[in-house]
């Protein structure tokens, strides 16, 4: 994950074309009362509270699956936040660019993924690491990209 690919918001646009939520759909037992039209949807609206701070990464790899990141997933990430124990950021470590949960426990500051098999990065006053912003929305694709993935017959475990 040497570079992740960045991408800045566009503007957002006043157009007719925009997806309109037709009605909030319940994940359990459906309202009846929920007949309502909402208006027009848009994602920059929704995802980019400050757009001169916010840009796009696709993440490379699964390191950060426990925080539910997975390859190609898009993370919208905004500049101008402070970072809180528990922030999902994206920073440069070691001349590397990388995405990792902040842990700060006490006095030590650590840089996780939540997988055993990459352990927790500690932060020392030595360390050349710089935090660029801070993990505010993901955009995952449930179905695959590529039209050879998407031929495969699905599999699905039922208990």
């Amino acid at each position: 994950m040497s570079g992740l690919p960045s991408y800045s918001p566009i503007a957002p646009q006043n157009n007719s074309e925009l997806l309109k939520l037709s009605r909030k759909i319940e994940t359990g037992f459906p309202s009846p009362a929920g007949d309502h039209l909402e208006k027009a949807l848009s994602l920059e609206e929704l995802i980019v509270q400050r757009p001169t701070s916010t840009f796009y990464v696709r993440a490379d790899g699964n390191a950060m699956k426990a925080a539910g990141i997975y390859h190609q997933d898009i993370l919208v990430v905004d500049r101008s936040l402070t970072p809180q124990n528990g922030s999902i950021i994206i920073a440069s470590y070691e001349e590397e660019i990388i995405i990792r949960r902040l842990v700060i426990k006490g006095a030590n500051t650590f840089l996780t993924t939540g997988d055993i098999k990459h352990p927790p990065i500690f932060i020392s006053q030595d360390t050349n690491w710089m935090i660029w912003g801070i993990v505010t929305h993901l955009i995952h694709r449930f179905r695959p990209v590529d039209e050879a993935e998407s031929k495969q017959e699905p599999v699905y475990e039922v208990d």
